[in-house]
């Protein structure tokens, strides 16, 4: 049985993988809240043990920060405590797994004006562009807000028929899990660029402290 956790997409949930599936969804906005209960139901539902988990999947981003924190720490403390091996997916990557077409773009809003994007195969130094960049004719799937969705190039098409998140894990355990890593080691999280962290212009005294 391998533990799957998304904490970071649209379709966040918990799977665990095995002879069955066992799928339990997460409400995007309280995924990192609602996490460690999930796990428990599904491990329950399934009969089993913790200690009967063989291995962790856990998307590492980009994606929202806190949910990436506390997805990967989650993940990150039960692969340490059982000594299972632990795989991270960065979130192009698990989109990836939902499709069987092959020249295609992933796109995903980091923030109002840029969005990450990546093409199968290809590496670029810096994956963040201003989504009016967005030119030629390609096909894409992705999460986009509204806005960047009317921003789109008319050219760019929506690949809609993908596999359900259930069916995605799947497919990532059985291409992967004997390839994975055959011991622990600590998962980072992938922000596709360091958040902004704003000092305060307040000048801290020791009365403050």
């Amino acid at each position: 049985m391998f533990l799957c956790i998304d904490t970071t997409t649209s379709k966040s949930g918990v799977t665990l993988v095995g002879d069955k599936i066992y799928h339990e969804i997460l409400d995007p906005q309280n995924a990192s809240e609602q996490l460690i209960g999930a796990i428990d139901r599904v491990i329950k539902e399934s009969g089993l043990q913790l200690s009967d988990l063989q291995g962790i999947f856990v998307i590492r981003g980009p994606g929202s920060y806190t949910g990436l924190r506390v997805g990967i720490a989650v993940a990150n403390q039960f692969a340490h405590q059982l000594k299972i091996p632990i795989v991270g997916l960065k979130t192009d990557e698990w989109w990836n797994y939902r499709t069987d077409e092959k020249d295609f773009i992933y796109l995903q809003s980091m923030n109002k004006e840029e969005v990450y994007i990546s093409e199968l195969g290809s590496q670029t130094s810096d994956p963040i562009v201003p989504i009016q960049q967005l030119s030629g004719a390609k096909k894409w799937l992705g999460e986009l807000s509204d806005e960047h969705r009317q921003k789109l190039p008319t050219t760019f098409m929506q690949i809609t028929n993908v596999l359900s998140p259930e069916e995605t894990w799947a497919k990532v355990v059985q291409t992967t899990k004997d390839k994975r890593q055959t011991t622990y080691a600590l998962i980072e999280p992938y922000y596709g660029k360091e958040p902004t962290i704003t000092k305060s212009k307040k000048k801290l005294t020791i009365s403050d402290l």
